[in-house]
């Protein structure tokens, strides 16, 4: 399990390391904000088409091979991205790397297949904070790279490093990682075709309200996330790379400490339900702190907010990737994770096309607000999933655990 979130760290920080300068660079090659945002998109469109895809594969053919393949795609979408003179080669670039991009639903499928019921949430909880620190490191690495001006920003030097990390994940797999998935488990049976993996989720209400969820939260982090350098230039938090670093490392680091220390004990406390629920309120609240302090251009303030949304993050995407994963079987588990991710793409996807057009056609702190509105739907979500669980009562006094199937 280990060598998985390894694999997910380097591969993730590859990723973190265009976030505080991908949009400006689409800008610098004469994209509108609307454009520059799209383009980000693209990578989370692709992805929404590729995941269940590879998820199935996985289910069939073993998680490793899928790595393999998928990381070899990220190399060399990088590769091009780096030599984008042109917006639509940055489209190209995106839209490539997102379809080559399963080895997120592959990991979490692959962490499931170690793991119990019991440690779920802690294993995705390892899972989480290696996006946590990609979020810390990716982010500093992308900045000191790019360098001191929005207007001149070096893509090429990033995105070869990108490549570069990705390339190394991919020898870990190679090298390292063992299957997980037995060859009785691919051969018993055959890998169920989407339209049987929607039957089989349609009849599960808690799983169905599940997946509801995560489309709407990565809908609200399309909005606020990816218009992130965009409005801290146009609200002086920031007048360059170098200036989001200390923001985004201190939302790194709030995020590290809770999935990577916290979620386990929190977990076995309160359960995964109310984790989901608390994170939901911490979210919508921190992203209308954010502009707040956009607003007085106080950068203490933008990254407490940051902070604070960070944790809400934490506590809802780890909550959610337990709870599925705990809903899905072993034959079906890759099929169901990559639904589960195609419907968290396809909301970030959406989110992120549409963000830079509500920040440059209704106002800058639009994209904050529709954020925090979407925390509300997400809650009603969160609360109605607690139904089904009824008959568990295990859940909601502390455990997090979740009949099989239910």
């Amino acid at each position: 399990m280990h060598i998985a979130v390894c694999i997910v760290l380097l591969d993730m920080i590859g990723f973190a390391i265009m976030l505080p300068i991908l949009a400006y660079y689409a800008l610098q090659l004469g994209a509108s904000p609307g454009i520059a945002t799209l383009c980000m998109a693209l990578y989370v469109i692709g992805m929404f088409f590729a995941t269940p895809v590879w998820g199935r594969l996985s289910d069939r053919f073993g998680r490793k091979p899928i790595l393999v393949i998928s990381l070899a795609g990220a190399v060399v979408g990088y590769v091009f991205l780096g030599f984008a003179t042109a917006v639509w080669m940055v489209a190209v670039s995106r839209l490539f790397s997102g379809l080559m991009a399963g080895n997120l639903s592959v990991a979490q499928a692959y962490v499931a297949d170690v793991t119990t019921n019991q440690d779920r949430a802690k294993a995705m909880g390892m899972l989480g904070a290696a996006f946590g620190i990609s979020f810390i490191v990716g982010p500093a690495l992308g900045g000191l790279l790019a360098g001191d001006s929005f207007a001149d920003a070096n893509l090429q030097l990033p995105a070869m490093v990108s490549a570069g990390l990705s390339l190394s994940a991919l020898l870990v797999v190679v090298f390292f990682l063992k299957e997980s998935l037995p060859e009785s488990a691919r051969t018993k049976t055959e890998s169920p075709s989407f339209s049987q993996t929607l039957a089989w989720v349609g009849e599960r209400r808690s799983l169905c309200l599940l997946l509801a969820a995560v489309s709407v939260y990565n809908l609200a982090a399309g909005f606020v996330e990816s218009v992130f350098p965009i409005w801290a230039d146009a609200t002086n938090i920031a007048h360059g790379p170098k200036d989001l670093v200390p923001v985004l490392i201190a939302a790194g680091i709030a995020m590290v400490i809770v999935q990577g220390a916290l979620i386990g004990p929190l977990t076995r406390r309160f359960g995964e339900r109310r984790l989901m629920r608390a994170g939901a309120v911490l979210f919508g609240i921190s992203a209308l702190l954010v502009t707040l302090a956009g607003t007085y251009a106080s950068v203490p303030g933008v990254s407490a907010a940051l902070v604070g949304q960070a944790i809400g993050a934490a506590l809802v995407l780890t909550s959610m990737q337990s709870l599925t994963s705990k809903e899905a079987q072993s034959y079906n588990r890759g099929a169901v994770m990559g639904l589960y991710n195609a419907l968290g793409t396809l909301g970030r996807g959406a989110g992120t096309a549409i963000t830079g057009s509500a920040f440059a056609g209704i106002a800058i702190h639009a994209p904050y607000y529709i954020g925090a509105g979407l925390m509300s739907l997400l809650l009603l979500l969160a609360l109605a999933v607690r139904a089904p669980e009824a008959e568990d009562s295990q859940g909601e006094q502390g455990t997090g655990a979740v009949a099989e199937g239910s």
